[in-house]
């Protein structure tokens, strides 16, 4: 039998040592784009187990609160906080403390209603302010009718206990609101007020009787600037003219003086015409004042064609 010469074995041997070289390369390569890709992935903010450097999740103290308010017209209820060292959940967590909020918002209005989170709540914390979250689901769009519930992150120390701190609600040109995360916290400061009235004014011929006046930080779908609020006046309207009468839109008549100011309307209800007979036709005027602000006339303008037609009443707020 011919006998391959050592060179020639050596040669015929070496196309499988590259096939196995070639299989370590590869494999090689791909851990390290997988490496890779797991870093650019933690960077981003895609979590990953394991990448924030929590390996397993510290223990979490629970608070139920249950505690609702109003912002921009819908109602926010804080379901819960959670605290703990960190949340292995978060790839943007601290290792030395972690508050989560579990919000609930409503829309009862018929207005959709929008907010971002990462700009219109912060947690206020003895020594630091205004601290924002750092993760969760900020974005917050409520067709009418419907409810979200989001989850926001805080970095917050450990040592300070969660009733030492408050929610503040409202961007930095927003009325703002700050909501204690105690137990049994009462809202009741931020919510709409209203008080009872009784002026009366007579104009274009129909009866005008001022029933109340309701002031808030909010209507649905805005929130009142910073230093502002919104007053909303409910008047109730007769006509005991033998013919209807159209006194027009309240945008074009109706003002409200206080102090040195004369304010038009934002928003109105109240109908652009009343037929014979009407009783009892109510709708309301809003109008963005200062918070600041106690005493108003509310004036009705004389009409186009009737320069002598006007009325004004005063009232106070409780």
């Amino acid at each position: 039998m011919a006998q391959i010469p050592p060179s020639e074995s050596r040669l015929a041997s070496k196309p499988g040592s590259r096939r196995v070289g070639c299989i370590l390369f590869l494999v090689a390569g791909l851990l390290i784009l997988g490496a890779g890709g797991y870093l650019l992935a933690g960077i981003l903010g895609v979590h990953i187990p394991g990448f924030n450097g929590l390996s397993s999740q510290p223990p979490i103290t629970t608070t139920s609160l249950h505690i609702t308010t109003s912002y921009r017209g819908a109602d926010i209820t804080i379901i819960s906080t959670q605290q703990a060292a960190g949340f292995q959940d978060d790839p943007n967590t601290a290792s030395d403390g972690m508050v989560r909020l579990k919000l609930l918002a409503n829309n009862a209005t018929t207005t959709a209603i929008t907010w971002d989170y990462s700009s219109a709540a912060a947690l206020l914390v003895p020594g630091k302010g205004g601290v924002a979250p750092v993760y969760g689901q900020f974005l917050v769009s409520l067709a009418p009718g419907k409810s979200q519930t989001n989850i926001l992150d805080f970095p917050v120390p450990s040592n300070l206990a969660v009733s030492q701190l408050a929610l503040r609600l409202g961007s930095a040109n927003e009325a703002q609101l700050a909501i204690p995360l105690k137990p049994n916290a009462s809202a009741s400061s931020f919510q709409p007020k209203t008080t009872p009235l009784n002026g009366v004014l007579l104009y274009f011929g129909l009866n005008y009787t001022l029933k109340s006046a309701a002031t808030g930080l909010s209507i649905p779908g805005q929130q009142a600037a910073r230093g502002m609020l919104f007053l909303t006046l409910t008047i109730s309207v007769d006509n005991t003219l033998s013919q209807e009468a159209i006194p027009g839109s309240p945008f074009t008549y109706a003002r409200l003086k206080t102090g040195n100011s004369t304010l038009a309307p934002l928003s109105s209800t109240l109908p652009v015409s009343f037929q014979t007979g009407a009783a009892g036709v109510t709708g309301t005027i809003t109008f963005l004042v200062s918070q600041k602000s106690a005493s108003f006339s509310l004036i009705f303008l004389p009409q186009p064609h009737d320069s002598g037609d006007q009325a004004s009443t005063i009232f106070s707020l409780a």
